[in-house]
């Protein structure tokens, strides 16, 4: 009798196990199905704010049509364009690119039907075929297990694996090292009309510009300024209570970026990612650069380690900033190698 206790006791740990088991991947696999937050709010006057997950973009209302920033991906910009026929009855007359990175500028096509695109002239040459035939990046290479210097589907890892679609400029099934360098920008609908310095747009009594911001974290790079409404609007240079997350190429060519964006005469900076916040909250970012640089050229300057001025050069100031716990000794580092001849400038920019 107590054998057979035993035996029902054990078929009902196992039938718990399998159960908890099936929840937690039914539990998984609905949290991946959850759909994106998206939402829409409004930043002052006719210019809003819109949202998917942590990516955000803006627009502008005016009687002759809007003018909107980054598309964000195909998928958003279907949802967007649905808000913008219901909610203001007005179609897209521009999209004013701020960078080619493929989380900001895919999807695009969405609106060609009706939108003029404008972006940097250095945004054309990023989305197109890149020359020369180089090696593949060392991360790829780990990847190409039969060594045929591509990478092939069934080869493909990670981020990689998870847009080889957009990677592969040819649809040929094969990504090569000029198409990873490239990134994953198939879905980027490409900038009819293209500027150098500055931009203008005009549209039912609006203004808005488009300055460069020189190199910083890609080359084509913009600020979108909507100066009626005294609003700033940068993707991935411009941060709030956030620390970027590559200072690409240069901690240099972020501090002219971001002086640029300063420069302008705004109230409200509404960033690509996370919060929004005030130009003041904007100038705490340049601030940061700016100490981080003088720190660590410091600490050169007295002959410490690295792994000193890491530990020493804390920047409270900005502890309470997203990623301080996690970025700032990276950007020591980064600045630590420019500063002594050793940077490692050119590392793929990541938002």
């Amino acid at each position: 009798m107590r054998r057979k206790e035993i035996i029902m006791r054990k078929s009902l740990t196992s039938l718990l196990i399998v159960t908890f088991v099936f929840a937690s991947v039914a539990t998984t696999a609905l949290a991946q199905q959850k759909p994106p937050a998206r939402g829409i709010v409004n930043i002052t006057g006719q210019l809003y704010r819109a949202q998917n997950d942590n990516h955000y973009t803006v627009f502008l209302v005016t009687p002759e049509g809007i003018i909107m920033s980054d598309p964000i991906n195909r998928d958003f910009s279907r949802w967007l364009k649905a808000e913008f026929a219901t909610r203001f009855k007005q179609p897209v007359r521009y999209v004013l690119y701020t960078h080619s990175d493929w989380d900001h500028a895919s999807g695009g096509v969405v609106f060609a039907d009706t939108a003029e695109f404008v972006g940097h002239v250095n945004m054309r040459a990023r989305l197109a075929a890149q020359p020369g035939t180089p090696p593949l990046p060392a991360d790829a290479a780990k990847m190409d297990a039969n060594r045929n210097g591509v990478i092939e589907r069934s080869e493909a890892a990670g981020a990689v694996a998870q847009r080889f679609d957009l990677f592969d400029q040819n649809r040929d099934g094969l990504l090569t090292a000029n198409e990873l360098i490239r990134g994953s920008v198939n879905d980027v609908y490409p900038p009819g009309t293209t500027y150098r310095d500055r931009h203008t747009v005009t549209l039912g009594g609006k203004r808005v510009m488009m300055a460069h911001l020189g190199t910083a974290h890609t080359d084509d790079g913009s600020v979108i300024y909507f100066p009626d409404e005294r609003t700033a609007f940068s993707a991935d240079v411009m941060q709030i209570k956030r620390l970027p997350q590559n200072i690409t190429p240069t901690v240099g060519a972020y501090i002219d970026a971001l002086r640029t964006i300063l420069a302008l005469d705004f109230d409200h900076a509404a960033t690509g990612h996370a919060l929004m916040g005030t130009k003041k909250d904007a100038a705490q970012s340049l601030q940061y650069l700016e100490e981080l640089s003088t720190g660590v050229a410091a600490g050169i300057g007295a002959g410490r380690s690295l792994a000193d001025i890491q530990k020493t050069l804390t920047l409270d100031a900005y502890k309470g900033f997203e990623r301080w716990d996690t970025h700032r000794t990276v950007h020591i580092a980064q600045v630590y190698e420019l500063l002594k001849g050793t940077s490692r400038a050119g590392a793929t920019p990541t938002n």
